[in-house]
């Protein structure tokens, strides 16, 4: 269903940031094979490894309930306990945002290092969490257009907007269905909103920079500052790639130190070439959609599954604003579900 939401095989997904189901992942596979599949490094990969943490990293376990115990003691050990934790997060990120494949050897030496009174808690990072290491250590993923999409916190927020606007677990089909349209016209609105403001402010800071000029208006303003800080960031080395990295290039579409380095030496100005066309969709370009265009054959479907419910659903049908709330707002919904491009913000 998702697949055929996309209008062309040009809009198939680059890369797909999901949870470690193994269902949800073999799915993803099958779906879209040739997309890079990566699972959420900040959320669910660092909450895992913090609570395995907690529970195998203690200094002393915890007493029997009904031990007595010395609470100087237990808030010494508690002081400790904070301590290895704050270690973890540090060995942790180090690892994690290793840059390269040399200097992630470095970081799981000294990350070994620092756990080596803690050997299930290291079994477990290395046989549970680092057999993964190409899908989320920066290393590997620094490779990948992923647009700074690493982790599934952004579907998390949107899920709990939702819920604000459901306020009720328990709703009907056709009072969720009307709460759902006001949420996703809200946002419509915020998204026409933004790409306004990308198209006729720009930052003063931009004005001075000649070789971004071609770019006002047409690029996001999200996209300019990652320009401008590699132009900074050019500025202290040479044109070699090895100094550069070239991760803005690889990792989100933009010209990278090197290559504004090299524009610059020539004094030519970056062009919309240059950029990605994720950074460029500055409106939301959906299909026309057809007149005789119609929910109402599914939505009368439905309406005779739940007459013959046993459940208290089967009131649904009798509720006479519940097809006046669809068929004036079907419209609307169907936009978003043929929109096939989505710009950035």
């Amino acid at each position: 269903m998702v697949k055929g939401l996309l209008s062309s095989k040009d809009n198939m997904p680059k890369v797909i940031v999901t949870d470690r189901d193994g269902a949800l992942v073999n799915a993803v596979g099958t779906v879209f094979p040739e997309t890079y599949i990566m699972p959420c490094f900040f959320f669910h990969i660092w909450k895992n490894v913090r609570a395995k943490c907690i529970t195998d990293c203690r200094v002393k376990p915890k007493p029997p309930k009904d031990a007595k115990v010395d609470k100087k003691q237990v808030k010494k050990d508690k002081e400790k306990n904070i301590d290895v934790v704050e270690k973890i997060v540090s060995a942790w990120k180090e690892l994690v945002e290793s840059h390269t494949e040399e200097s992630y050897a470095s970081a799981l030496l000294k990350f070994k290092e620092v756990f080596m009174p803690f050997p299930d808690f290291i079994k477990y990072v290395e046989t549970t969490v680092l057999n993964l290491k190409e899908k989320f250590v920066r290393a590997w993923t620094n490779k990948v257009l992923h647009l700074g999409c690493r982790t599934t916190n952004i579907v998390k927020s949107a899920h709990g907007v939702l819920k604000r606007y459901l306020r009720s677990s328990v709703g009907d089909l056709a009072s969720c269905w009307y709460e759902i349209y006001k949420m996703l016209a809200v946002q419509f609105g915020e998204i026409q909103g933004s790409f306004g403001r990308n198209k006729t402010v720009l930052e003063h800071k931009y004005k001075k920079i000649k070789m971004m000029r071609e770019l006002e208006g047409y690029v996001s303003r999200r996209a300019l500052k990652f320009i401008y800080d590699e132009l900074k960031r050019s500025k202290t080395f040479g044109f070699g790639k090895e100094d550069c990295g070239c991760v803005q290039k690889t990792s989100y579409g933009l010209p990278c130190a090197c290559i504004i380095a090299m524009k610059s030496k020539q004094k030519l100005p970056l062009v919309l070439y240059d950029i990605y066309p994720h950074w460029k969709r500055l409106s939301v370009q959906g299909q026309e959609i057809d007149d005789d265009f119609s929910v109402m054959e599914e939505w009368n479907g439905i309406q005779e599954c739940l007459k013959t419910s046993p459940y208290n659903m089967k009131t649904l049908h009798q509720r006479d604003d519940a097809s006046n709330n669809i068929s004036e707002n079907h419209k609307f919904v169907s936009t978003f579900k043929k929109c096939g491009n989505q710009g950035s913000t």
